[in-house]
């Protein structure tokens, strides 16, 4: 399924919120508090910078661990909190001195939390490392900012009345329109609690925009449109219409390298034994020339009604730009369809394309058009390369659409 986001780490459930930049750890040589030293990323102080000191509450025991419970069903029985202890700000060399004692933080995990910068721009969450004698030193980073997408209807009223939070940490988000925006959060890895249950792990790098579609039980809207881990040559809504399967066609004197004529498109399904399968495309384009990759949706005379799709998401790497396209089931003249489309660009690393209707490009001389012209009546799904040499995809599916097989 397609609910994790750009890296999602399926850690140990009782400690994934512990990750993140190096812990830290300790106490100051001359006082029995805890003293911390904020840092940027060139290792320079940060005066001013506030730091907080947190205690975790709610943790699972060893004890509970060695009764069976394996660590998933610990996670969802048993979220944990924190509560903090002390705030302070940093001097000019910046250092921080609390005055909770060692002691306590040796018999309750805890954390340090720094923020600096207009509209909290810097910041860290890590864990505090209290064993040593020295001030503990800790790294801000740029802040993120995570939109979590439930793909729920918006007659689901339920979803107003969640709160989605960052396990053992103090950050949380209301709905904002069957969304959950977290504006400033520090970079590290943890797991996203709906309520009370956990919704998955994601992994955030500094400084990003991080937009990820998460399962919310019941909730959910979406269709896996592709993952390709069946090894076939048909989209999942073509299984029942199997002449309607995956075509790729050279244009402008581009060609194919992957899939080639001999393994046709099975051929260039690629299984690294982590992600599952993947479609792998392998192309040479020059001037003018185009590749392009198609599938009918699968009914054989007619369309689907889309109209509720709030985005279209695909997982890509590669070195190209690209279009995607939903098209009209109806063809026009010279072998044209209408289409709501959208550009997009893959790089090295594996990336969650997100394309939202609204957002598409119109050309009505390419009968490109707005989505909601065509919405109704899509019996088409594109994707047209116009340079580069690759492009790897996986995981299609239809944000905001509930399809019964």
């Amino acid at each position: 399924m397609f609910y994790f986001a750009l890296g999602l780490i399926l850690a140990a459930f009782s400690g994934c919120s512990d990750s993140g930049p190096e812990t830290a750890g300790a106490t100051s040589e001359t006082t029995n508090g805890i003293a911390v030293v904020a840092l940027d990323g060139v290792h320079k102080p940060i005066p001013q910078a506030r730091v907080t000191l947190y205690q975790r509450l709610g943790d699972v025991t060893a004890e509970r661990l060695s009764e069976g419970m394996t660590p998933p069903v610990v996670s969802q029985f048993f979220p944990s909190y924190v509560t903090a202890l002390e705030t302070a700000t940093a001097d000019d060399s910046g250092m921080v001195q609390f005055e909770t004692e060692l002691d306590q933080c040796q018999k309750a995990r805890c954390y340090v939390e720094g923020i600096a910068g207009e509209d909290s721009s810097l910041m860290v969450w890590t864990k505090l490392d209290a064993v040593d004698s020295t001030a503990d030193e800790i790294e801000l980073l740029p802040s993120v900012t995570l939109t979590v997408r439930t793909g729920a209807a918006a007659s689901d009223s339920i979803v107003s009345r969640s709160v989605v939070k960052l396990d053992a940490t103090p950050y949380w988000a209301k709905n904002d329109g069957n969304d959950f925006v977290f504006s400033h959060v520090p970079a590290g890895l943890y797991t996203i609690v709906a309520n009370t249950l956990p919704v998955g792990d994601i992994s955030l790098d500094a400084g990003t925009s991080v937009d990820t579609l998460l399962w919310f039980q019941e909730l959910t809207h979406e269709y896996v449109f592709e993952d390709f881990d069946d090894g076939d040559n048909l989209n999942n809504l073509a299984k029942t219409y199997p002449n309607y399967g995956w075509y790729y066609l050279p244009h402008k004197g581009a060609s194919f390298e992957s899939p080639d004529s001999v393994g046709g498109f099975a051929g260039a399904l690629v299984d690294d034994g982590a992600r599952g399968k993947y479609l792998s495309l392998k192309f040479t384009i020059q001037d003018t020339g185009y590749v392009m990759l198609g599938t009918r949706l699968g009914l054989d005379t007619g369309y689907y009604d889309l109209s509720a799709l709030t985005a279209l998401r695909l997982k890509v790497r590669g070195d190209c730009m690209f279009a995607v396209a939903l098209e009209h089931y109806r063809q026009l003249e010279n072998n044209n369809y209408n289409k709501a489309l959208w550009i997009a660009t893959a790089n090295d690393e594996w990336t969650e394309l997100v394309l939202r209707p609204g957002d598409e490009l119109l050309d009505d001389k390419n009968y490109q058009v707005a989505w909601d012209e065509i919405s109704t009546e899509i019996g088409i799904f594109s994707i047209f390369i116009y340079n580069g040499t690759r492009l790897e995809i996986d995981e299609i599916v239809f944000e905001g659409i509930q399809i019964i097989d």
